[in-house]
Parts: C-alpha cells; sequence; structure tokens
C-alpha cells in the first residue's frame, strides 16, 4: 500500500514525516521521494535490527532523517521537541516487517524453528514463551476467542497447555504441533491467529495503538494527516473508533437518552470507507490482502 500512503501523506507543504513503525523503511523511502527536499522523516521501531536496516537504506537521504528506538505509543512523551504538534504526516503501520518474519530466532513465524520470543524489542519485556508458561486455560481461551478463534478456542488452549505441561513449548514448531493436533484440516489460519495474538499480547499492540490515537491532536500540525495500515478486525475497530470521536462523531452505547461523549470536531476523516489493496498487489504480496488503510486530518 505504498503508493496509497504516500498519496495520501504527502502534500507540497508537507515539512514534517513520521514513520511510527519504519520496519525495513520502504514506505519512508516512498514517503521522502515525494516529499520536498525541505522535509525531515522522523522514523521510530522498537526493533533494533530493523533500525540498522533502515539507516543503511535511507542513508542517501543524510540529515534529513533521524532515527530513534522507541514505541510508538509514546511519541506524544519523546518526539524530539521541535517536532512535537509539527509533524504534518504520520505514518502508522501495524504489521510486523519481513525481515522479522524471516529472521527464525525472533519466534514470529509459525512454519520456522525458532524460540518463543516474539518481541518487538529484544531488550526488555515477557517473552511469548514465559507468558505461555504461566497462563491458564480460561486466560488463554479468552485470549484465543479475542483474537478470532472462536469455537476452536478452547480446544486450542487445551492442547498448548497439555503440551507445555508435558513435553514444554520449547520453540515455535512446539506451540505450532499443539495447534495442528486440533486443528487438522488446512490448520494455516489457526495457527495465524494464535500467533497473532500471542505477539499481541507480548508487545501490548492494541493498548498502543489506542494510546498513539489519543495522542493525535497533540502530535499533529493544523492540516497534518495520519495514515494507519490495520491487519486484523481488532486494530481496525480501535482506528475506526478513533477517527469518529475526533471527528466530532457521537461514539456513546446505543440508547442513552443524549450524548454525553463531548464530541468535539477536531478531524476530517478522508476515507468514510477503508482503501484496500488492489488484487495486482495481493498477488505479488499475499500478507497485504487483510490490510486496511484509515486517513484523518487535522483541521
Amino acid at each position: 500500500m505504498v503508493g496509497e500512503t504516500t498519496k495520501f501523506l504527502i502534500t507540497p507543504s508537507t515539512r514534517v514525516i513520521v514513520d511510527a513503525t519504519v520496519g525495513q523503511g520502504g514506505h519512508a523511502e516512498a514517503l521522502l521521494g515525494a516529499a520536498p527536499d525541505n522535509s525531515v522523516l522522523v522514523g521510530v521501531d522498537l526493533d533494533d535490527d530493523a533500525l540498522r536496516f533502515t539507516a543503511k537504506r535511507l542513508e542517501r537521504f543524510g540529515e534529513r532523517v533521524v532515527l530513534q528506538k522507541m514505541n510508538f505509543a509514546d511519541l506524544n512523551e519523546k518526539l524530539p521537541a521541535r517536532f512535537k504538534g509539527e509533524v504534518d504526516a504520520l505514518l502508522v503501520d501495524c504489521g510486523i516487517s519481513g525481515l522479522q518474519i524471516v529472521t527464525s530466532d525472533r519466534g514470529f513465524s509459525f512454519d520456522r524453528e525458532g524460540v518463543l520470543d516474539m518481541r518487538f524489542n529484544i531488550a526488555a519485556g515477557t517473552t511469548a514463551g514465559a507468558l505461555l508458561g504461566r497462563i491458564d486455560l480460561d486466560e488463554l481461551t479468552a485470549l484465543l476467542r479475542e483474537f478470532g478463534e472462536g469455537r476452536w478456542a478452547k480446544k486450542i488452549a487445551r492442547s498448548i497447555l497439555s503440551e507445555r505441561d508435558s513435553s514444554g513449548l520449547n520453540s515455535t514448531l512446539d506451540l505450532s504441533r499443539a495447534v495442528k493436533a486440533v486443528v487438522k484440516y488446512k490448520p494455516a489460519k489457526s495457527l495465524a491467529r494464535v500467533f497473532l495474538a500471542m505477539r499481541a499480547t507480548v508487545n501490548e499492540e492494541l493498548e498502543s495503538l489506542s494510546k498513539l490515537m489519543e495522542s493525535l491532536p497533540e502530535l499533529l500540525s493544523h492540516g497534518g494527516r495520519v495514515c494507519v495500515i490495520t491487519y486484523h478486525s481488532l486494530e481496525d475497530r480501535i482506528v475506526k473508533w478513533s477517527f469518529r470521536r475526533l471527528s466530532g462523531m457521537c461514539v456513546c452505547p446505543p440508547g442513552l437518552p443524549k450524548c454525553s461523549c463531548g464530541k468535539v470536531s477536531a478531524f476530517k476523516v478522508l476515507t468514510p470507507r477503508p482503501v484496500t489493496p488492489q488484487p495486482e498487489e495481493v498477488s505479488a504480496n499475499i500478507s497485504a490482502r487483510s490490510a486496511k488503510v484509515r486517513v484523518a486530518e487535522k483541521i
């Protein structure tokens, strides 16, 4: 979705760009290439490998690039002071990078042997292995249901904990085997959901996204735009309702006698419906098939 995000975010007046999930720098490179020569991009990521890779990739842009190790949830507190409130273009891509998937010892891939880590920042936080080592059946079942596993959730959770208690969950393939023991026909979707649930919990992804959305009014300049790419319904729901609230739409629960959410119009939503990838992009990159792009502008 590089073309779509660049088209939405970059205008002749763009001066400060923030790529809040810079990854391997593909979006950042395109944004810098399309932006005016006097613009600056701040690239944020928690992954040291990604930051090193991107530093080399964007080296030709010189001082136009500032890379910073940071959780995007902390942008409002940790973004360099000269950029706060001056961000003209903010990109948030909620996916993980190809570099993380193919690096087996990071634990993100369900079909590669690796340690059950799954942390974006390998220097801090709890690993997926540690999480699975202490979680109980009810907690794991609820977690898998939250991430879409539905009627299979309890059976999968029971199988995972049985594997843990008998042989131990020592690798990604141990976890995969526990899922496949229950879902024998086309298990890929269940595997993806289980690994997503673990990864999102380990990295507090939904909580971080919610916090970032709340800080948009302080981060963006007048006329500044934010573009968020999500890959599953929980992320998309957070973005959709945050944009509704920021644009002045009532987000009160149905049935209340009058509005109590304190709606204020601070943003204009530029994508009434999410933008999805074209078929040719999905053919070239199957991981893009579930992507949804939503864009809003501060007014």
